[in-house]
């Protein structure tokens, strides 16, 4: 009898492995052959810890638009036409909706990043971007106090993971520290290098609220700030007043920046649910702004002609006092086309992954998925794919070149860049804003010179970050500010 029990458990559990991984064939759906062979059930594991990697082996694999696949016992369906991923994403109505930035009021669900999209227009960051200036000059600044005889040499993307705070802090907490200059800022506990976050890698696990052991720091100061601006009526032109003004109701797209201020019962969230979404915001902004601007410089620093491209162009911008305006970003080509080429080759969200909320048939096919099930778009393996685009792994910022129009057309309509669809970045402007100031502050001040030696590990947790034990170590050398700009004599 006790024999029996054992081998009744066995068959228990092999019965019910077998049912998941036969749920894409049970359905009708074009997969991958399930199996309970080592390698199987390897591959399967790694696309639930290491999933990116794993995800665009699958990609490279499949032959169909649609293909499932198992994350260890999870069902994902992998949608591996960037056409179809689009339709789906701009038709599904909030079937596929990111559940963390939902929010109820009252008998109202609505979804926080589309209220908050006129926060990041063009109209709204213009008088914030003398604040992300001031950030950028404390950065050069910091690094000039570091020169010896005109020359330093520095991790890069650990520089630049304190500036993406200092501009977060700046402008979604009202702070105007100088991060560069107050290493034990709390904030700077964000800027530590990804991979001693602990950050959980499990899809599965994933969903599981984590609480960042700042967060009831962060809350302090928001608290104190937005009391400042309710109570007192101050004003000052950042992310964070425009939340509050959020959070008492208030339009959006008006041209006002001051707070109407509304009884408690009417206001639209809590001060605690107000430094959530703000700890969102520093959470998602600082890996893909600080991880695109180290990798364009690692890019660059490679190829002296796209160095120099750069200069020419930036020579060309006039500035009063050595500050630029922010129309002048705009007239950046060729600094344009290398953002979008890093982006292409390191996109920050290497995988768009959206539950399904309720069951859906797929545009243009006979398939539905069900509800609570996974789709999974790879963007890193579609933007990496010969395909789309000639020489996947090469730099190549004049593939975007509108002159080309065949190839053009061809990048436009594999290219993501800050997402797809109703997965769309709303707070695109805004990142372009930020990465633009660095680099040109950055390439106006100094000269790049690249160890052609060095090795450089680039992975992916999820956002791409180098990964090298020595981060991204580059010389810089001192060089003359053109005589229009005057920038070194006034930044300091």
């Amino acid at each position: 009898m006790w024999l029996l029990l054992p081998i009744l458990c066995y068959s228990v559990i092999f019965l019910y492995v077998r049912h998941i991984y036969s749920y894409w064939q049970r359905k009708g759906f074009p997969s991958e052959q399930a199996s309970f062979s080592w390698d199987f059930l390897a591959q399967a594991f790694r696309r639930e810890f290491r999933h990116v990697d794993a995800i665009c082996e699958a990609y490279h694999e499949g032959k169909d638009r649609l293909l499932g696949i198992y994350c260890f016992f999870r069902p994902v369906l992998l949608v591996r036409n960037v056409d179809l991923a689009r339709n789906i994403l701009q038709q599904a109505n909030g079937h596929f909706m990111e559940s963390k930035w939902d929010y109820v009021k009252g008998y109202k669900r609505f979804n926080l990043l589309e209220k908050l999209a006129p926060m990041f227009s063009t109209k709204r960051l213009t008088p914030m971007f003398t604040n992300a200036q001031d950030v950028a000059n404390h950065m050069i600044q910091h690094m000039q106090a570091r020169e010896e005889h005109g020359e330093l040499e520095l991790d890069l993307q650990q520089l630049l993971r304190i500036y993406a705070v200092n501009i977060m802090g700046n402008l979604v907490y009202g702070l105007d520290a100088n991060n560069f200059e107050q290493p034990d800022h709390i904030l700077n506990s964000y800027a530590n290098s990804p991979a001693k976050q602990g950050h959980l890698q499990s899809f599965t696990l994933r969903g599981v609220p984590q609480k960042s052991p700042l967060t009831y720091r962060l809350l302090d100061i928001i608290q104190h700030n937005v009391v400042q601006r309710e109570e007192r009526g101050i004003i000052r032109k950042d992310m964070l007043q425009l939340l509050v003004k959020f959070r008492n109701g208030n339009d959006l797209s008006s041209d006002k920046w001051q707070v109407e201020h509304a009884i408690e019962e009417d206001k639209m969230m809590s001060i605690k649910r107000l430094a959530q979404v703000a700890e969102d915001l520093l959470q998602s902004a600082l890996d893909s702004l600080a991880s695109t601007i180290s990798l364009t410089l690692y890019e660059v620093a490679q190829q002296p002609l796209i160095v120099e491209k750069l200069r020419a162009e930036i020579k060309e911008l006039h500035s009063e006092d050595g500050q630029l305006q922010f129309g002048q970003l705009e007239n950046m080509k060729y600094m344009d086309m290398c953002v979008k080429e890093t982006l292409r080759k390191y996109p920050p969200v290497p995988l768009i992954e959206r539950t399904c909320r309720k069951s859906y048939t797929l545009p243009n096919t006979k398939f539905t998925i069900g509800e609570g099930k996974t789709l999974m778009v790879p963007l890193l393996a579609i933007q990496r794919d010969e395909k789309y685009f000639s020489e996947p792994l090469k730099y190549k910022p004049l593939r975007f070149l509108h002159d080309n129009l065949k190839q053009s057309e061809q990048c436009r309509s594999a290219f993501v860049g800050f997402g797809i669809g109703g997965a769309q970045c709303v707070a695109q402007n805004f990142a372009k804003m930020v990465i633009k100031v660095a680099l040109i502050k950055l390439l106006q001040n100094y000269h790049l010179e690249w160890d052609e030696n060095a090795t450089v590990e680039v992975s992916h947790l999820p956002a791409p970050i180098i990964t090298s034990p020595n981060g991204l170590k580059i010389k810089l050398k001192a060089r003359a500010i053109l005589s229009h700009s005057n920038y070194r004599k006034n930044s300091i």
